[in-house]
């Protein structure tokens, strides 16, 4: 596994959603990789902190403005 395939791949990790075949790839490139340690690190100490955050309901304004705008840029997609 490199590097960037392990970046692709951390927040699946992180998050328990992968194979054991995966995780067990990205544990060996971990026992071998310090940038990559200290990236998984950080973000599992991000992904912790976010989740103690008190969720709060979007503003309505807000809400809408995002809609329309996705409402654009998906069907400019397709």
């Amino acid at each position: 596994m490199t590097c960037r395939e392990l970046f692709e791949r951390l927040s699946e990790y992180v998050d328990g959603e992968l194979s054991q075949k995966l995780c067990e790839e990205i544990r060996q490139h971990l026992d071998g990789c310090d940038p990559c340690v200290n990236f998984a690190k950080t973000l599992k100490t991000t992904t912790e902190l976010c989740r103690r955050l008190p969720s709060q309901p979007i503003p309505p304004q807000v809400a809408a403005d995002l809609h329309a705008f996705l409402s654009v840029h998906v069907q400019k997609s397709k």
